[in-house]
């Protein structure tokens, strides 16, 4: 009983830092459980009632949404522990900058340290967190917790009508340090690639009554030079080859002939970060 209880009070906090995350990606309310059904991987009906808060989210379906949306996984796990969910933070040092998750706390005081932070010139704006003699005659503001995590995983779409065969990838890619999310549709993607940006793509070339194809247009507009991999099962006439190899001229996408080894597919994708910047 005890457990319960304890789950229902957070609930309602969880829920709330999920929410604020919505209004911070600007998702728009009729989109938001389905959004919410790509990013966590669990079916619609399971998202409505957990943002109901008749069911409690479980941690791992709280990490994927903050992977989805590549967001600091303590901004909302802390919703566990705080009356508040934390919120995005870049603290700067010299040149550098490093995101971060804050607590602010009371106007500060003069001389109060060793950081300070300046809200956003609008709603949802990060903070500016600085240390005070950087924020001389500013309205600053005390911090009452700043957290910093770990340089995030690259993050890999992997979109599979056969769902068992995607999330063996998945398992794979996780496993060697790959931030994997796995998809069943091309409409699922579509959604995901509303709110979240992805560093890499496995893509199974036929998904249902799709075609991968249909997808490379919007992704190389959301990522121009990320590694993208094509899974084709035997190729079926003429018709199906031209369409691939227009894939690879025009999309710059590899072609995997299915049954891949994950390993390969590892390999591929480490081979095309190489040359990426971290997102």
């Amino acid at each position: 009983m005890e457990q319960d209880s304890a789950t229902d009070k957070s609930t309602p906090a969880i829920t709330q830092a999920i929410t604020a995350l919505l209004d911070r990606r600007s998702v728009p309310e009729r989109k938001r459980l389905v959004t919410l059904e790509a990013a966590a991987g669990i079916a619609y009906q399971q998202v409505r009632r957990r943002m109901m808060g008749e069911t409690p989210w479980s941690a791992e379906e709280i990490k994927r949404v903050a992977a989805h949306f590549g967001e600091p996984l303590f901004s909302l796990l802390g919703a566990l522990v705080e009356e508040q969910p934390g919120q995005p933070g870049v603290l700067i040092v010299g040149s550098c900058r490093t995101p971060c998750t804050i607590w602010p706390g009371a106007k500060a005081a003069q001389g109060i340290g060793p950081y300070v932070a300046l809200p956003g010139e609008d709603a949802g704006d990060s903070w500016t967190v600085l240390p005070p003699s950087d924020a001389a005659g500013r309205d600053a503001f005390e911090i009452r917790r700043l957290v910093f995590e770990m340089e995030q995983p690259r993050r890999v779409a992997v979109v599979d009508d056969d769902d068992d065969l995607g999330r063996a990838i998945v398992q794979f890619l996780r496993q060697k340090g790959l931030d994997a999310i796995s998809y069943t549709t091309a409409e699922h993607l579509r959604t995901a690639l509303e709110t979240t940006t992805f560093d890499g793509y496995i893509l199974d070339w036929v998904l249902g009554e799709d075609r991968a194809g249909a997808l490379l247009p919007l992704i190389r507009e959301k990522n121009p030079s990320g590694p993208v991999i094509i899974l084709t099962g035997q190729i079926d006439g003429e018709a199906q080859e031209s369409e691939l190899a227009s894939a690879m001229a025009e999309f710059r996408v590899q072609l995997y002939e299915k049954p891949s080894r994950a390993l390969s597919l590892f390999n591929a994708l480490e081979l095309g970060f190489e040359a990426l910047p971290r997102s």
